[in-house]
């Protein structure tokens, strides 16, 4: 079959990327022709729409009128939606060859492209192509999206986000979304965790990126903890930092902080917050993302890979308050770290039941109003900072953690298990698996 996957940008770090990426793998593994469609590319070729780029000018007004202020009438908002629309679905119809199948990620329900959502589903409906709805993210899981402006916003996000019909299909990552969706829409959904590729070989130091540590002053002796992800306030790399602080006065190696991921347009005032608390901290904070690419390119500037910050740390802090599953939770599997986590709702209910072996930061948050920034209870981080060091200082016992871990991501979380959820969701299309 011939299954295009879409979404506003591809070839990044994002998990939504990252993801993506997955499952072309495994799709093409099954026999199928897949290709990328998407805004905006970055070191991966496809079909290029330059209206679906996450900084498209039209969106962006469109988007802050719809959710912030309307500052113009009902009529001239809906003329540039509409123009808006048609400009996508002509694209979509002058450049997508023609397809079986075409996954979408995140457009039909994250709320971010208004205009997007319609066209897509609109184009499809017309040339009969059976849609996948990919759900990483719901409107109503993010506060920006929660005071539309205007009824036909309203309108817009109950009829598309997601859509129903005979032709369009759903899948969450976690059961809470997928229960949620039920509740708020009527709408059957299939769940499909992140998936990870536990066959390829293990991530290390070697000719390429043994020059990292070195390039960044950080010493052989010196303690590496990594942040991978994203720099959004839901992430809460304030805990992370919190705890990397306390770790620190407990070491008696110099310790390094290392944040791998970029910041959103949108969060660039949590951004500055960050900067801001790390240059507070008894250690170093490396804002590294500028060398990040999601693989290794070496032009006028030496770029790693996501991966080669994974190789050369010594731990890992996932700590977001709010998560639809997890990339980087099994990007720390994989790699054989010791990973700090918060425990987010997703997390206690369908992750911690796999049984694996975690530093926990507990699962108790709140947000401090004074300084826009999330807390936790003091004596839960010093009690994973401690463990943390322990077992850093037992290697034994460190190794038996890691690999277990490993073992339970192979088993439930590896592209073997991908395939065959997408097995069973051809068979749910009425399509050949082959």
């Amino acid at each position: 079959m011939k299954i295009a996957l879409l979404h506003f940008r591809v070839g990044f770090t994002d998990g939504v990327s990252l993801e993506m990426e997955k499952w072309k793998t495994v799709l093409e593994r099954m026999g199928h022709e897949v290709l990328y469609v998407a805004g905006e590319f970055s070191q991966i070729s496809g079909v290029e729409i330059p209206t679906l780029a996450m900084n498209d000018p039209t969106n962006i007004w469109i988007h802050r009128n719809a959710f912030e202020k309307l500052l113009v009438s009902d009529e001239t908002f809906l003329k540039v939606f509409k123009d808006y629309v048609r400009r996508i679905e002509e694209e979509l119809e002058r450049k997508v060859p023609p397809l079986d199948i075409l996954i979408v990620n995140n457009i039909l329900s994250l709320g971010f492209n208004l205009a997007a959502a319609v066209a897509i589903s609109e184009y499809a409906k017309s040339r009969n192509i059976k849609v996948v709805g990919h759900h990483h993210d719901f409107y109503w899981e993010r506060e920006r999206y929660s005071r539309p402006q205007s009824e036909f916003v309203v309108k817009i996000l109950n009829r598309y986000f997601p859509p129903k019909g005979e032709n369009f299909f759903h899948i969450t990552i976690n059961t809470l979304a997928q229960k949620e969706l039920f509740r708020r829409k009527g709408i059957e959904s299939l769940v499909v965790p992140n998936i990870f590729d536990f066959d390829q070989p293990l991530w290390k130091i070697d000719e390429y990126n043994k020059d990292l540590r070195p390039s960044l002053g950080i010493s052989d002796g010196d303690i590496v903890i990594l942040h991978a992800t994203r720099i959004v306030q839901r992430k809460a790399i304030e805990l992370a930092l919190d705890f990397v602080e306390c770790f620190c006065k407990l070491s008696e190696r110099k310790v390094h902080f290392l944040l791998a991921g970029f910041p959103e347009q949108e969060s660039q005032e949590y951004y500055r917050k960050i900067v801001e608390k790390a240059k507070k901290m008894p250690y170093t904070t490396h804002f590294v993302f500028d060398i990040v690419r999601a693989e290794r390119f070496l032009g006028e500037k030496k770029y790693y890979s996501l991966w080669d910050m994974y190789a050369v740390a010594d731990a890992i802090t996932y700590t977001s308050a709010l998560e639809g599953w997890g990339n980087q939770l099994i990007e720390a599997v994989f790699s054989k770290k010791p990973l700090v986590v918060f425990e987010y709702p997703v997390f206690k209910s369908d992750i911690a039941p796999l049984g694996f072996d975690f530093i926990s930061l507990g699962d108790e948050i709140h947000y401090d109003e004074n300084e826009s920034l999330y807390k936790i209870d003091q004596a839960k981080i010093e009690k994973a900072a401690e463990k943390l060091k322990w077992l850093l200082s037992h290697p034994e016992e460190l190794s038996k953690v890691v690999e277990k871990n490993f073992q339970i991501g192979k088993k439930h979380l590896s592209l073997e298990k991908l395939q065959q959820y997408l097995t069973f969701l051809f068979n749910w299309l009425g399509l050949s698996t082959g």
